[in-house]
């Protein structure tokens, strides 16, 4: 059966958009898919469909899912992660301050001390939506987790100064952007580090994510002008990486993504 699936895919591909054939029809198997390009947010929001555009369920569903989130908190940290582990043990100070933006109910923060202490008294701080906000209160009274707080990321009220910013596959559901966010703290943090963002070489666009539950417009940013905009804003690149990931668009093989990215910026002086 397997043999026959395999050349039916191959005599697909063969096909004038065979390829974008497959991807189209195998959409349910594959699991997360993507559809479309588009210019911006609000033209990639425009195009969910109907009964299926709430953005917000993938927060809330964090509550449905309490025991869950609660099991995954002491988890090992997952091998993509590993140079923000490795750049926030070098960077955090005694009394410093993190913003883990979409930190969710605060996984780095309880998993990152399984490899290292944490220095006294710092003040780790997570902007997320509000009900994984909530959520997350809540484990930090249970497991009586000092220094760790949250709020509302979309408060429009400034943020309050931080060291270092950390933010971890949140970036590309954001409409507002990296320049944007750095624009909402009272003083630049000094420190940036930014892990599984979906970049292409030359490209910025918008498409569509199907998480199954629902469809969401999601950023794919190009290399160059997203480390342009960070130099304007005074930071250079101290570290960088990457990890192989494909996102594929059927009918738009020129938006083809490879990699996810990460780095380490920091602001001079």
């Amino acid at each position: 059966m397997q043999s026959f699936k395999n050349r039916l895919r191959g005599l697909i591909e063969l096909l004038p958009y065979g390829v974008d054939l497959r991807l189209w029809l195998g959409r349910k198997r594959l699991g997360i898919t993507y559809r479309g390009v588009f210019e911006s947010h609000s033209e990639a929001m425009g195009s969910v469909s109907s009964s299926n555009n709430q953005y917000d369920l993938i927060n809330r569903q964090k509550a449905l899912h309490e025991k869950e989130e609660r099991q995954s908190l002491d988890r090992p940290i997952p091998y993509f992660d590993y140079p923000l582990l490795f750049w926030l043990s070098r960077l955090l100070k005694p009394a410093g301050c993190v913003l883990d933006l979409g930190g969710s109910v605060g996984h780095f923060f309880y998993r990152s001390q399984q490899y290292f202490q944490h220095p006294p008294g710092i003040h780790w701080k997570i902007a997320e939506l509000p009900e994984a906000a909530e959520l997350g209160r809540r484990f930090a009274v249970e497991r009586k987790a000092t220094g760790l707080s949250f709020f509302d990321s979309s408060e429009r009220a400034p943020w309050s100064a931080a060291d270092i910013l950390m933010t971890a596959g949140t970036l590309q559901y954001m409409e507002e952007s990296i320049e944007g966010v750095i624009g909402r703290f009272e003083s630049k943090p000094t420190h940036i580090l930014i892990n599984s963002l979906p970049m292409h070489p030359t490209q910025d666009f918008w498409t569509l994510q199907d998480l199954g539950t629902c469809e969401v417009p999601y950023r794919i940013s190009s290399q160059l002008s997203w480390l342009e905009g960070l130099s304007r804003q005074g930071y250079r690149i101290v570290d960088r990486w990457s990890q192989p990931r494909r996102i594929e668009i059927p009918f738009y093989r020129n938006r083809l993504v490879e990699s996810y990215h990460g780095f380490y910026l920091t602001r001079e002086k």
